[in-house]
């Protein structure tokens, strides 16, 4: 997630944001990163989010204003890189933001490609699009220091990067009883996610401009659960949306791409400093990692041994 976006001096003082419209954001490459081993995965079936800062939605990253604190965020060292790198990151209803923010979501449904079952149920019961939310943060009852961070922050660890490289990859992780992931229908929560870090990766792109950077985040594949307790059209929904993901791989994947920075709605509150961005992700329906059957990983094992051993026999008796 985007990270140059508080300068070296941010506490209270000045943000340093460059941005030019003549130079166009690149797509991010994914065969740059070298210390991140998990990768968004294809799929035909996906609902694609929006959300805007302008619309109480999108999400935040913040850090600690003192810059001696832990969660002040480190500097950014990569070819082309400026500021400091956030520390934490949330939804914009988890914002730390004075007064608190209204937001009940970080991003709203507003296209569906696959999922038949869910579409039909929405369009046979005239739900709009818009209607369904995406949310992810701390709990509600939980400090909002309590969502995804850099844990020690600690180079080679938490986040990888180098002078000479204009990558920097990160890895934000959480307690996962302190922070959720659900989907909602209005301000109803009907699908629950299973926990996952939260990989973030950018491309500084060839100059200081942020215009040129390329910024992506996703997670692992997560395992869905309807909540109880829900009404009948929250219910009838979730139950759409689930037979949907079991039909085309049994469980759902988050990726957030933004190419186009914004990063121009500033907040302070509670001696933290951030910013709310526009948060465009998908749910991407996906499958599970193939795992070799115990059974035949031995047989496989044994196979390779045996032949060997024969091999090797073979060439003393010549």
């Amino acid at each position: 997630m985007r990270t140059h976006l508080f300068s070296t001096i941010f506490g209270l003082t000045t943000v340093v944001i460059c941005i030019s419209p003549s130079v166009q954001a690149a797509t991010f490459n994914y065969d740059q990163l070298k210390n991140i081993s998990s990768r968004p995965i294809n799929s035909e079936n996906r609902l694609t989010f929006s959300g805007e800062p302008f619309q109480n939605q999108g999400y935040t990253v913040f850090s600690n204003l003192n810059p001696t604190s832990l969660d002040s965020g480190h500097p950014v060292i990569n070819l082309n890189g400026l500021g400091n790198a956030p520390y934490y990151v949330t939804g914009r209803q988890g914002s730390p933001e004075v007064p608190p923010t209204s937001a009940t979501r970080a991003t709203s449904l507003n296209e569906i490609a696959g999922f038949p079952t869910f579409s039909s149920y929405l369009k046979n019961n005239g739900i709009l699009l818009d209607s369904v939310g995406f949310v992810f943060g701390q709990k509600s009852d939980r400090d909002f220091t309590k969502t995804w961070n850099l844990g020690d922050d600690h180079l080679g660890k938490d986040w990888f990067a180098s002078p000479d490289s204009s990558i920097e990859e990160k890895i934000y992780k959480a307690n996962p009883n302190d922070v959720e992931i659900f989907l909602s229908l209005g301000t109803q929560k009907i699908i629950s996610f299973g926990y996952s870090d939260i990989y973030a990766a950018i491309d500084y792109g060839s100059t200081k401009l942020v215009s040129d950077d390329s910024d992506v985040a996703f997670t692992d594949p997560m395992t869905l659960e309807k909540l109880t307790g829900l009404d009948p059209v929250g219910d009838a929904l979730a139950n759409a949306f689930l037979e949907d993901i079991a039909a085309s791989g049994g469980k759902a994947q988050l990726v957030h791409e933004e190419y186009q920075p914004d990063e121009s709605n500033l907040l302070i509150g509670n001696g933290f400093g951030g910013i709310n961005l526009r948060f465009g992700a998908s749910i991407r329906v996906v499958g599970a990692t193939p795992i070799p059957e115990p059974s035949f990983g031995l047989g496989l094992l044994m196979f390779v041994a045996f032949n060997a051993i024969y091999y090797l026999k073979k060439q003393v008796s010549s």
